[in-house]
C-alpha cells in the first residue's frame, strides 16, 4: 500500500513528524518497506518544449527533435509515438539518473545523430506504466524549472505492507484511522450526506443468483450520471495517483481509481451508451468467452461471477471491466456500480484466470459491507464537481442482510493471553476509538466490531488490537524462572527414528529431498490420490492443488530437473508424510528413494551399469538390518501399485503387513513425467516398522555359540514362476531353532529337468545351541526341509 504524507493528511488532523508517523505504523504492525522522498529522484529532470519534430529519413518510428530547454535548443531524438511540435514534456540531460534503466545517461551517437538526452514517459521516470508515450504536460508549464519543483514532489511517499487479514487499510483513511486511535493525531471526517438526484435513472442492476449463492453478491447500488464531460483529471489527483504507480487515464476513470485507494471501495463505471439493457450479475456458462479491458480474451466456468446485458458478458465482477462497454473521451452517459461481493468467489476467479487487479485484491480481502451506501454519495459528489452534469437518483439491490457480530471478553482475557495487564477504562477507549460499540461490565466488555473489521471474530483478534494500540514496545519484559526440572530428550523415539534411517540412506550415497507436501491434481490421480477430500481450497500454486498419496511423484519431477540441466545420474531420498485421505490416521511416514541413470561416473577402472531393481532392493534390504528388522522372517510378494513395472517389482511383507515396496517404475510413469533414463525406486512404510519402546534402543545380549555350524547345499525342482523367496520361506520355517541363514546361489534350467519348471539351490547354515550336531540331527533337520519346501512349494528334491 502506498500513500503520499500529504494524502495522509487529508483524513489525519496531526502535527506528527513524518519519524513519528513511520514508527507508528511499525508498532501498529505494519511494515514500513520503504519512504521516499520524489524532490531529490526527480530534482535533474527539466520542463522543455518541442520546438520541431521531424520523422528519421532512415529509420521509421523515429523523431529527430528541436528541443528548447530554457538555455538553448539541443537535438533529441524519440520513439514515442505521441512526439509532434510545440508540445511540452520532460526531459532528462547527460548525467541524470534515470530510474527505470537504474544508471547514469550519458551523451551518445545513434543512428548517425547525436543525442543529447532523453524525452521521458511515466514508465521510465517510474511513475507510472506507460512507456510509449512521452508526458505531455499542459502548456502553461513552465520551460526550464525542474520537475519536482513543477510537480510539488516535495511530497513524501510511504510505502507499508499490509498482513491479508486487514484488508480495511487497504485505504488511506482506513491507515489514517488506526493512526487515531494509537494517538497520532485526530480522524477528520468525511461528507457521506447524500447527493440528490434529478432523473430516475434508466439503467438498474439485475441480480440473477440462485437462491443459494444469493450471499455471492448482498448488496449492489448504482445511478447514471449524465452530461458529464471526461476530460483529464485535475492535476493534484494525477499527482498523487502517479505518486503511487497509477497511471492517469481521464478524469471518470482516475476518480474511480483516486476514491478505491482512498477510502477502500472498489467502484466500476459503464459507458451507459454502450450498455444493451439492465446488466444483470449472474454466473457465467462453462465455456462463455469474455474480452477484457487489457485486450485478453478469457473463457470462463461455471461457478465465476460475471455482470452482462443482452450482448453478453461485459464484466467479471470485483475483478476487471471489460473492453465493450469501457467509458472514453467521449463519454457523456456514465453508470457507476458499488456493490459487496464475497471473498472466495473473487479470489477463485481471479486465480483460476491468473488476473490480480486492485479491486480482486481488495474484495478477496473483506470491505466494509457499508461502503457502498456511502461511497456513492462521495464518487457522485466529485464527478459532479470535477466532470459537471448531474445524478440520477440512486437504486439499492440488497439480497441478502448482513448481521453485525457481537463479542463478549472478559478482562482478564487480556492478561492470560498476551502478559499484559490494562485498566477497564483504556480497554475501552483503545475499542473506541478504533470504531467498536462498547458496553462494559464488572469484568467482561461486549463489542460489536466496525463493519469495516471483518476480521475480527473472536477474543484472540480483541486482545490483538488492543495490544497494538497500546504499544508492543510497552509491554513490560520478564525473564524466565530457574528451574530444577531434568531436561527431556528433544526428539521422540519416532523422529529419532527417522533421523537414524536419514543417516544410514545418506551413508548409501543418496542425497536427501525436501519437497512440498502438495504437487499437481493429475500428479496425484497417477499415484492413487487427487480425491475430492485432499484438493486443496485454496491452493498457493494452481501446481500444488492436491495433497500427495505418494512422495515418488515429487522426486521424479526433481529427477527430470536435474537430467534437464545436466545431471543424468541420480540418487536421492526423501523421508516425510503422505495422506490418503483428510483424517489424521490417513496420514502415513514413509522412505521414498529413487536412481536414476546408471550406477555411477564412467571409468575404465571400475565397471559402471544402468539402475535396475536388485539395487533398491539391496537399499531396502540393507536399511532393514541396520533397524534390525530380520529380513529372513520377511516374504516377497508381487503385489506392488501400479505405478511400478508389473513384472520387474516386488514388495517385503512381515506377516499381513507390507514394510516396503520396490521395482522399476511402470513405463507410462517415465513418459508421462518424460524422464528418458532407467529409474528404480522404493519405498519404505515406517509406521509399518517394528519401532523399539524404550527411549534409547537396546541391543538384545549377546548368545555366543560355541559349537560348529554345518553347511549343507539343496537343489530343488519348482515351478518356473515360484519366486525364490518362497523356498527360502519353507526352508527357514523348517526348523527356526537349528536354521540360521538361507542363500540362494544358483537357478538353472536346462534339458536335464522338465519342461516348465526350474531348479533352485540354496545354501543352508545350521547351528545348534545346545551342542555339535551330528549326523542323526543333520539328516533329520534335512528331511525336514525337503518335506516343507513340499509342502508350502511342491517342489521335489533335485537327484
Amino acid at each position: 500500500m502506498k500513500f503520499t504524507l500529504s494524502w495522509l493528511n487529508d483524513h489525519l488532523e496531526s502535527n506528527s513528524s513524518l519519524k513519528a508517523i513511520t514508527d507508528k505504523l511499525t508498532m501498529l504492525g505494519f511494515e514500513v518497506e520503504k519512504v521516499q522522498a520524489p524532490s531529490k529522484v526527480f530534482s535533474n529532470f527539466f520542463v522543455v518544449q518541442i520546438v520541431e519534430a521531424m520523422p528519421h529519413p532512415t529509420v521509421d518510428q523515429l523523431s529527430i527533435c528541436k528541443v528548447d530547454i530554457g538555455e538553448n535548443i539541443i537535438q533529441v531524438m524519440s520513439h514515442a509515438t505521441n512526439t509532434h511540435s510545440g508540445m511540452k514534456s520532460i526531459f532528462a540531460p547527460p548525467g541524470s539518473y534515470a530510474p527505470e534503466y537504474e544508471l547514469i545517461l550519458e551523451q551518445y551517437k545513434n543512428y548517425d545523430a547525436n543525442n543529447s538526452g532523453i524525452l521521458m514517459s511515466e514508465g521510465q521516470l517510474g511513475i507510472g506504466n506507460n512507456h510509449n508515450n512521452i508526458i505531455d504536460l499542459p502548456k502553461d508549464a513552465p520551460i526550464g524549472i525542474d520537475y519536482a519543483t513543477y510537480a510539488g514532489l516535495d511530497d513524501p511517499i510511504i510505502e507499508i505492507s499490509v498482513t491479508p487479514n486487514r484488508g480495511d487499510c487497504l485505504s488511506v483513511r482506513g491507515i489514517a484511522r488506526d493512526l487515531a486511535a494509537s494517538g497520532i493525531g485526530t480522524l477528520k471526517s468525511i461528507d457521506t450526506s447524500p447527493v440528490n438526484g434529478t432523473f430516475v435513472s434508466p439503467l438498474r442492476f439485475e441480480i440473477d443468483l440462485p437462491a443459494k449463492q444469493a450471499y455471492v453478491c448482498p448488496t449492489v447500488i448504482s445511478r447514471c450520471f449524465r452530461n458529464v464531460k471526461n476530460g483529464p483529471a485535475p492535476f493534484w489527483m494525477q499527482k498523487r495517483l502517479r505518486a503511487v504507480g497509477v497511471s492517469p487515464v481521464s478524469a471518470l476513470i482516475d476518480i474511480t481509481n483516486y476514491l478505491m485507494l482512498d477510502l477502500g471501495q472498489p467502484l466500476h463505471i459503464y459507458d451507459a451508451a454502450k450498455l444493451h439493457g439492465n446488466p444483470s450479475i449472474r454466473l457465467a456458462k462453462n465455456g462463455e468467452r469474455y474480452l477484457g479491458i487489457n485486450g485478453t480474451e478469457y473463457t470462463l466456468e461455471t461457478d465465476m461471477l460475471v455482470i452482462s446485458d443482452a450482448k453478453g458478458i461485459e464484466s467479471i465482477a470485483g475483478i476487471m471491466g471489460g473492453k465493450r462497454t469501457s467509458v472514453n473521451e467521449d463519454t457523456t452517459c456514465m453508470f457507476l456500480e458499488a456493490a459487496i461481493f464475497d471473498q472466495i468467489s473473487i479470489a477463485n476467479t481471479g486465480r483460476r484466470l491468473g488476473i490480480l487487479s486492485g479491486s480482486r485484491y481488495r474484495f478477496e480481502r473483506g470491505l466494509d459491507y457499508t461502503s457502498p451506501r456511502w461511497g456513492v454519495e462521495i464518487v457522485a459528489r466529485m464527478i459532479l464537481k470535477i466532470c459537471g452534469g448531474e445524478a440520477s437518483e440512486t437504486v439499492v439491490n440488497v439480497k441478502e442482510k448482513l448481521c453485525q457480530r457481537k463479542l463478549t471478553m472478559k478482562y482478564s482475557r487480556i492478561a492470560a493471553i498476551s502478559g499484559v495487564d490494562l485498566p477497564s477504562d483504556k480497554t475501552e477507549s483503545i475499542l473506541s476509538a478504533l470504531g467498536f460499540k462498547v458496553n462494559s461490565s464488572s469484568d467482561s466488555i461486549s463489542v460489536i466490531p466496525p463493519p469495516w473489521r471483518n476480521d475480527v471474530i473472536g477474543e484472540a483478534e480483541l486482545v490483538e488490537d488492543i495490544v497494538r494500540v497500546f504499544g508492543y514496545d510497552k509491554i513490560p519484559s520478564a525473564s524466565m524462572e530457574h528451574t530444577s526440572l531434568i531436561s527431556q530428550p528433544t526428539l521422540t523415539v519416532e523422529q529419532n527414528f527417522r533421523r537414524i534411517i536419514k543417516r544410514y540412506l545418506t551413508s548409501r550415497g543418496m542425497m536427501e529431498a525436501v519437497t512440498f507436501s502438495f504437487l499437481p491434481l493429475r500428479h496425484a490421480e497417477l499415484f492413487g490420490g487427487g480425491t475430492q477430500a485432499l484438493q486443496i481450497v485454496n491452493p498457493i500454486s494452481i501446481d500444488l492443488a492436491a495433497m500427495r498419496p505418494s512422495i515418488l511423484p515429487n522426486l521424479i519431477t526433481a529427477a527430470t530437473r536435474n537430467i534437464n540441466v545436466g545431471y543424468p545420474d541420480i540418487a536421492m531420498f526423501e523421508v516425510g508424510p503422505q495422506y490418503t485421505g483428510d483424517q489424521p490416521e490417513d496420514q502415513s511416514q514413509v522412505a521414498v528413494g529413487l536412481r536414476v541413470g546408471r550406477t555411477g561416473r564412467r571409468d575404465w577402472r571400475n565397471f559402471d551399469r544402468a539402475v535396475d531393481l536388485f539395487d533398491v532392493k539391496a537399499d531396502v534390504i540393507a536399511l532393514l538390518e541396520m533397524i534390525e528388522v530380520s529380513v529372513i522372517k520377511l516374504h516377497l510378494s508381487q503385489k506392488t501399485p501400479n505405478w511400478y513395472h508389473p513384472a520387474r517389482s516386488g514388495c517385503f511383507c512381515l506377516g499381513s503387513k507390507i514394510i516396503a515396496y520396490f521395482g522399476d517404475l511402470h513405463p507410462y510413469i517415465l513418459k508421462y513425467f518424460d524422464l528418458n533414463a532407467p529409474a528404480v525406486a522404493f519405498e519404505v512404510l515406517l509406521d509399518n516398522l517394528p519401532i523399539p519402546e524404550q527411549k534409547k534402543p537396546q541391543r538384545p545380549l549377546l548368545e555366543d555359540n560355541i559349537f560348529q555350524s554345518i553347511v549343507r547345499d539343496f537343489a530343488f525342482i519348482v515351478a518356473d514362476d515360484l519366486p525364490a523367496d518362497r523356498v527360502t520361506q519353507a526352508v527357514v520355517n523348517a526348523d527356526k531353532t537349528i536354521i540360521n541363514s538361507v542363500h540362494v546361489f544358483d537357478q538353472y534350467r536346462g534339458p536335464s529337468i522338465p519342461k516348465g519348471t526350474k531348479s533352485i539351490a540354496v545354501e543352508v547354515t545350521m547351528q545348534s545351541l545346545y551342542g555339535t550336531m551330528n549326523n542323526d540331527q543333520i539328516k533329520t533337520t534335512s528331511a525336514k526341509i525337503i518335506a516343507n519346501v513340499k509342502k508350502n512349494t511342491k517342489g521335489i528334491l533335485r537327484n
